[in-house]
Order: C-alpha cells, then structure tokens, then sequence
C-alpha cells in the first residue's frame, strides 16, 4: 500500500504540469521565449518516467499485482 501513495501523487503532478503548460502556451502571446512551456513540458516527460520506475518497481517487488479483465 506504501507505494500506491506516490503513484497517485506522480499522477497528479503530470496532470497539473500538462495543465500548467497548456495555461503558459495559452498566455504567452509569441512575444516571449517559449521557456516556460518547455520547462513545464519537460517535468511531465520526467514524472511520467519516473511512474514509469515506480509501477516496474512495484510489480517486481509483488505489491502491485496485475488483473485481467
């Protein structure tokens, strides 16, 4: 159950960061440098790698066990 905890809060932070780079793709009107949209881009790249490791981690370790359907 330990690591179903940082699983849900990785998920949240992907989706706030997506919703933070839509939101600064949406403001920043060309006059600037799109740095924070990249920014914003690149820590949801690296979170959902980091999910990613954690839901690996957590079948091999045997507390995450798949379901069929």
């Amino acid at each position: 159950m330990f690591i179903k905890l940082p699983v849900i809060l990785v998920l949240i932070f992907i989706v706030f960061s997506l919703f933070q780079g839509m939101y600064y793709l949406s403001k920043d009107d060309g006059k600037s440098d799109r740095t924070r949209v990249v920014r914003a881009l690149t820590i949801r790249i690296v979170l959902s790698f980091v999910l990613f490791f954690l839901l690996i981690l957590g079948y091999l370790a045997g507390i995450l066990q798949p379901h069929g359907l």
